[in-house]
């Protein structure tokens, strides 16, 4: 926890730096069962679109899928919660520890 990368991302015409820091590992619940999960909060440009620079939040499965499992947004019109629906064509099998 608390690793972080950091890279240049162009957007809007302009070049901006990008953080994204590591903040464990989590095992969450979701439809399919108990997922274990990597969580990232990716620091966003605050103001059109996010309330603050940390409003959003990700969860990855912690297999060799690496699919988008949950996203949490503070925007500046409301917040969002958004949850894996529905999976397939995955290469590997999607690890679900208990249902």
């Amino acid at each position: 926890p608390g690793d972080e990368m950091r890279m240049n991302m162009f957007i809007d015409d302009e070049n901006l730096d990008f953080k994204l820091v590591f903040l464990g590992r989590e095992v969450i619940k979701t439809k399919f069962g108990k997922v274990a999960t990597l969580k990232f909060r990716p620091y966003v440009l605050a103001g059109r679109v996010f309330k603050e620079q940390e409003s959003l939040t990700f969860w990855i499965s912690d297999d060799k899928n690496k699919i988008p499992v949950k996203i949490e947004a503070d925007l500046a019109v409301g917040s969002l919660d958004a949850d894996l629906e529905a999976y397939k064509g995955l290469k590997h099998q999607f690890s679900i520890l208990m249902n």
